[in-house]
């Protein structure tokens, strides 16, 4: 049946170790063996070029290790190549916690790097900012609360000491990510905004509230200059109606 060699297939890609059995059952042992080789060292390649930094604080040996348990337990589940390194860390994170929280922090930011630089565009119509309307961000962007300031580098050699940091990663006029610092109440506004739930206003009077801050003249200026910022970085789109 071909689903029973749709799974032979699979299991010879990344299982441990092809049995000859699946082998057998798949015909040409030495087309399948060096097609999982193929398999096998594209996601290795993928891999390493979203999370250097990764790697190189875990070493080769211990990142290795994990990929192979990853492919072991089934591999990726997605089609696309640019969601395999996000599924790595999804899969990796508590292992490599419990071995440095600094490198899960690093794991995950250098994943939604990698998502930021791959994200497609926003196929919405988008319309000019207002208060009274819903904020469109921009799809190529993510906004992580992490322990540790890993967005800094170089890496230091004893690795980052805690410093909670709120960092938003996106993607400018020429296409790459930058990292930008957010301060707690900018990042909930963000957040909020990229639920796509509430208007601008809405979310403005949510967010002070939730961080006890006073709307008045200072305030008003702070964030007219932050809209503005957003707007220019290409994070803030414009705005669309509250029912699209």
């Amino acid at each position: 049946m071909l689903a029973d060699r749709v799974r032979a297939m699979h299991r010879v890609c990344f299982d441990r170790e092809p049995s000859e059995a699946d082998l057998a059952a798949l015909g040409s042992r030495e087309r399948w063996l060096v097609y999982r080789q193929l398999v096998r060292e594209r996601l290795v390649r993928v891999v390493g070029a979203a999370l250097r930094r990764t790697q190189v604080a875990l070493g080769e040996a211990r990142f290795g290790a994990t990929l192979d348990d990853w492919l072991a337990s089934g591999g990726p589940t997605t089609r696309y190549f640019r969601d395999v390194p996000t599924e790595l860390v999804e899969f990796a994170r508590t292992e490599w916690r419990e071995r440095a929280a600094w490198i899960a922090d690093l794991a995950d930011y250098e994943g939604a790097v990698w998502d930021v630089r791959y994200a497609p565009r926003d196929p919405r119509q988008v319309g000019e900012f207002a208060f009274d309307r819903v904020a469109v961000l921009s799809p190529a962007l993510r906004v992580l609360r992490l322990s540790h300031a890993v967005h800094e580098v170089p890496t230091p050699a004893t690795g980052y000491p805690p410093k909670p940091t709120i960092v938003c990663i996106y993607r400018d006029r020429n296409h790459k990510p930058v990292p930008w610092s957010l301060n707690p109440l900018a990042a909930t506004l963000v957040e909020a905004w990229a639920r796509g739930e509430k208007t601008v206003t809405e979310t403005v009077h949510e967010a002070t509230a939730a961080h006890g801050a006073e709307i008045g003249p200072v305030f008003v200026e702070k964030l007219s200059g932050m809209i503005a910022d957003f707007l220019e970085r290409g994070i803030l789109l414009g705005a669309a109606d509250p029912a699209q």
